[in-house]
């Protein structure tokens, strides 16, 4: 990874929309007017939204002709971009966030800072998908999420991946500055404390990593979680954030305090069944101090669990195949 200087970050801690309503030939709809191409919008828009599930091309070209018909409502651009999103339409999904986020404002709505967010998000992942010019691709993420930010401070996801873009492009104090913020903003999403605790410590400021992932430990029984999915990917988050301990104690030289944190890694769920590196680390750690029942204890451990598809995984289970016969371990 490319590190540059950075200094230490201190941690601290609707306009309404009235949809359309017919009630005996009246009509009224969200900043639109009272007016027949309003209404023949909402209309049309209505119908996008009743066929997008079995027919989101038709549904998609129903929610443009209604925009088209009544170019103040934002609401339909919202529906428009977050079918773009379902297919993983992210360039169509940012240009369509941004119409909605440039809808006249004047008839109020406290939506705009999440349009300019979804928008920022929108090509955060576009960016992801052009390694050819990543530094420019994650520039033009930059400049939404943070007039979602500034529009709403409490937007803790805009922070997030404002972080993440201002990383990608190589500004890490930005970055730490905005991961900070998301943490201030949202104290328990645990993937937030994951990302700047890396970053501190490749930084070269263990302490502060070491700080900020007990933290985000300390938070975890305070995480919620919307779906099952959710409190899986919260576990593995959590076990990361055990390996960044045992990081931060491993560059501070304290290699006991190090064995205790993978040894606390153990007792991390893991419902994903994803691989766990911390039973390799640990068996070097145990070897390295002098104890070869404990060492080949968990390299079997390792052995036994699921392979990890990165190169660094599949070196280090090559790896403790060959120390298993070097360190003599029962069954060899």
């Amino acid at each position: 990874m490319r590190v540059r200087g950075a200094s230490i970050v201190t941690m601290s801690k609707v306009g309404l929309f009235v949809a359309a309503i017919v009630f005996g030939g009246s009509s009224a709809s969200a900043g639109t007017g009272c007016n027949k191409a309003a209404v023949d919008a909402q209309k049309l828009a209505k119908h996008a939204e009743m066929i997008q599930g079995e027919d989101p091309k038709s549904a998609a070209e129903e929610y443009k002709q209604a925009s088209s018909m009544d170019p103040t409502n934002h609401r339909i651009l919202q529906k428009l971009a977050t079918l773009y999103e379902k297919q993983k339409d992210w360039q169509n999904a940012a240009e369509t966030w941004a119409k909605a986020a440039g809808a006249d404002p004047s008839k109020g709505s406290d939506d705009f800072a999440s349009y300019h967010f979804q928008r920022g998000y929108d090509l955060f992942q576009l960016a992801k998908k052009d390694p050819a010019h990543p530094n420019e691709a994650f520039q033009k993420a930059i400049d939404p999420l943070k007039k979602a930010a500034q529009k709403d401070p409490n937007l803790a996801d805009a922070w997030y991946y404002l972080g993440k873009c201002q990383y990608e492009t190589d500004d890490e104090q930005a970055a730490l500055e905005s991961w900070t913020k998301a943490i201030e903003t949202k104290a328990n999403d645990l993937a937030y404390y994951v990302d700047l605790a890396n970053l501190y410590l490749d930084l070269g400021f263990p302490e502060q990593g070491l700080q900020v992932s007990q933290e985000g430990q300390k938070m975890a029984p305070n995480a919620k979680f919307n779906s099952e999915d959710q409190r899986n990917e919260a576990a593995n988050t959590l076990y990361n954030l055990v390996l960044d301990e045992a990081r931060a104690y491993e560059i501070l030289n304290k290699p006991d305090d190090k064995i205790k944190a993978l040894e606390k890694a153990r007792n991390v769920p893991n419902p994903k069944n994803l691989a766990r590196e911390a039973e390799y680390q640990l068996a070097i750690a145990y070897n390295d101090k002098g104890l070869p029942q404990d060492a080949c204890s968990a390299l079997t451990n390792y052995l036994k669990s699921p392979q990890g598809k990165t190169p660094e995984s599949m070196d280090n289970h090559r790896d403790a195949d060959t120390k298993k016969f070097q360190w003599k371990c029962p069954g060899q």
